[in-house]
């Protein structure tokens, strides 16, 4: 069975394979297509489109993820699987929230007496964007911490000295962005949330009346259970169910082909989420996102 993952990262965001590389690992490892969706920047898509495109038989898929205000860690896909009509996702400004958290991220570590050279963080993160696993490799070269775990269980995860939030969108504008441009928004691995089951169903229906048109239902941080219990919502929402490894290459213990021996689903899910867009552009949604912004938050 032909399969396709829509959730990768490459050296664009945090992942350690660049563009090329992960068409290639990925085509090698048997999959059918990929999509790259690095965070909060779309950089590194024209490289990758170019490699996927001299593979014979294999879909490359241009995507972000957008890190969301909402409740705990709410990620966004947006995939670009329009097959015309699509135009190009500018989210520039995201890349200047990004740097302001930087910063105050090595302000807080110089605080706390663990410093970071600014430069060798600008060299682990290469011509990527910089983020917290590249703090955390920074922090395990100097000595502050024994491994690179240690560095978010101790300094750089939510609610520890130096976690600094960084400035994201609302879910409706987020949705609404991503449809304005013509590409499809999928909610990744929604465990992360951390919403109650109980509650969930009513979240993801107000998502859908915003435009979302995917659920992310298997995920390596999923259960077998988990995964159940999302496609069910998925299905019950009238959601398209999606599979992606999350691949991070040797960033995250989860190999390229996790998706061939983890999910059922076939490459087919393409086409579903392509009519699944086509719905939500012709039922207009997104329009009036912007009125429910901060109740949203």
């Amino acid at each position: 069975m032909l399969k396709i993952d829509f959730h990768s990262h490459s050296t664009f965001s945090d992942g350690t394979l660049e563009p090329y590389q992960l068409v290639a690992a990925a085509s090698s490892a048997g999959l059918a297509g990929l999509a790259l969706t690095d965070h909060d920047t779309t950089e590194g898509t024209g490289l990758f489109l170019e490699a996927a495109g001299r593979r014979k038989g294999f879909t490359g898929i241009a995507g972000t993820e957008l890190s969301l205000d909402f409740k705990n860690t709410t990620h966004l896909l947006g995939l670009n699987v329009s097959p015309g009509g699509s135009k190009p996702l500018d989210l520039s400004f995201l890349q200047r929230f990004r740097e302001e958290r930087n910063e105050g991220i090595f302000n807080a570590l110089e605080a706390l007496g663990k410093p970071v050279s600014r430069e060798r963080v600008a060299a682990l993160s290469g011509s990527g964007q910089t983020g917290k696993p590249h703090f955390a490799k920074a922090m395990l070269e100097r000595g502050w911490v024994a491994a690179r775990q240690e560095a978010f269980d101790l300094y750089l995860g939510l609610g520890k000295p130096a976690y600094v939030k960084k400035r994201r969108l609302t879910p409706p504008e987020a949705v609404k962005l991503l449809l304005k441009a013509g590409w499809c928004p999928v909610l990744a691995h929604p465990i992360s949330m951390g919403v109650p089951e109980g509650d969930l169903a009513k979240v993801l229906g107000q998502w859908k009346a915003w435009g979302l048109v995917g659920l992310e239902v298997w995920h390596p941080s999923h259960s077998p259970e988990a995964s159940a219990f999302f496609g069910r919502l998925a299905r019950d929402a009238g959601l398209v169910a999606t599979c992606g490894s999350d691949y991070h290459g040797a960033n995250k213990d989860v190999p390229i082909n996790w998706t061939l021996s983890r999910s059922p689903l076939s490459a087919a899910v393409l086409d579903r989420l392509r009519e699944g867009l086509a719905a939500a552009l012709a039922k207009g949604a997104g329009g009036g996102a912007g009125e429910s912004v901060r109740e949203a938050g």
